[in-house]
């Protein structure tokens, strides 16, 4: 069981399909006190360009066992600059063209997205259950350019005419109850992890545009040999209100938020946000295998390779349980999770679909 402190610290190399080839600097600097689990505390900075115009400076704090009375705390502040955002169009059956991205419109499915935010919850254990109540908030400012880089037309300028880019602050209040047996926090090999959260946006705490989103996800994990595991993750997600363009893609998690439909964070194999709308629902499912153990720099590693099968679909406006399995969105494919000491791990997955394949590089697994 690891003890004191460890540092990873590596260049930050990174490739995916929708975002180029990816290049800055991270380090995950890990406390794990007198053999704490998972850790005591992690701070995470990272600084993170790719050539198709992402310019991001993150740090995330994650504490575990720091604050008295048995509170978790987590935290994250950011200055994220996406200069070619994905969008196209709202709703489950947008048409994909790419006759429409040549010249002079290279950038016709993208526009601009820059933001500032900070984000924090706290948890807490509810009795002897393996239950916890969280709460959160969030405030972020944004600003978007319907025609990233000057260049040509965009779908987004094209649908809003003479109106102005969107832009404002979504100011926002959570809660929500999370149950938890997993066995381990990074890399479980038994046990379920599911939340439910509701976050309220509205203009009593900063925000421009007021809405709700309700979440929920289950994921459990089924030992089927001592090194084979099966994962599943079910999510679902409604928002009702006004909610803004650039907010529509979030995916909401207790755990750092993911965007979606599309892309390595939901359906591997369809590209970043391929799909928006208001109600989302996905599954994942992945068999994993970690069939190699070994040291590397005096530290424990190990090689772990994987399957997965992921499906989706979302809603304009409302989720309708009749149409659960209709109009699905599906991506396969295999991946390779190279582990170093007990919480770092280098992440590479291959996914297809019918609409496109995907390479992604990056850290940790996806659930």
């Amino acid at each position: 069981m690891a003890q004191g402190w460890e540092f990873v610290g590596l260049p930050a190399l990174n490739f995916s399909t929708d975002e180029g080839f990816g290049y800055g600097v991270l380090a995950e600097i890990y406390n794990y006190g007198n053999g704490l689990r998972p850790y005591k505390y992690t701070i995470q900075p990272t600084i993170f360009l790719t050539t198709k115009g992402r310019r991001d400076v993150v740090v995330f704090l994650d504490a575990p066992h720091v604050l008295p009375g048995g509170w978790r705390f987590d935290a994250s502040v950011a200055r994220e600059q996406q200069l070619a955002t994905p969008y196209y169009g709202i709703g489950n059956t947008t048409v994909y063209d790419s006759t429409l991205e040549r010249a002079p419109n290279p950038y016709y499915y993208r526009y601009e997205k820059v933001q500032l935010r900070l984000f924090a919850n706290a948890q807490r254990r509810i009795g002897s259950a393996p239950a916890r109540m969280l709460f959160g908030f969030g405030i972020s400012d944004v600003t978007t350019d319907a025609t990233p880089f000057d260049s040509g037309s965009t779908l987004l300028a094209t649908q809003l005419g003479a109106t102005q880019a969107p832009k404002g602050n979504v100011g926002s209040l959570r809660a929500g109850l999370i149950w938890d047996t997993r066995d381990r926090e990074i890399g479980p090999h038994s046990g379920t992890w599911a939340e439910l959260l509701a976050q309220r946006v509205d203009r009593a705490f900063g925000a421009t545009d007021e809405f709700t989103r309700v979440t929920a996800t289950v994921r459990h994990y089924l030992p089927i040999r001592e090194n084979l595991v099966g994962a599943v993750r079910l999510f679902a997600q409604q928002s009702n209100g006004d909610v803004p363009l650039y907010d529509l893609s979030t995916l909401q998690s207790s755990y750092k938020n993911q965007e979606g439909l599309g892309g390595s964070n939901s359906v591997r194999g369809i590209a970043r946000n391929r799909y928006t709308g208001k109600g989302v629902m996905l599954a994942n499912s992945e068999l994993r295998w970690r069939f190699k153990e070994f040291s590397l720099r005096g530290k424990p590693a190990f090689l772990l390779a994987s399957g997965f099968v992921d499906v989706g679909r979302v809603w304009t406006n409302s989720i309708k349980v009749g149409e659960l399995i209709e109009g699905l969105h599906a991506g396969y494919g295999g991946g390779m999770r190279i582990g170093l000491g007990p919480s770092f791990l280098i992440a590479i997955d291959y996914g297809r679909s019918s609409e496109s394949s995907q390479l992604y590089i990056g850290l940790g697994y996806l659930f």
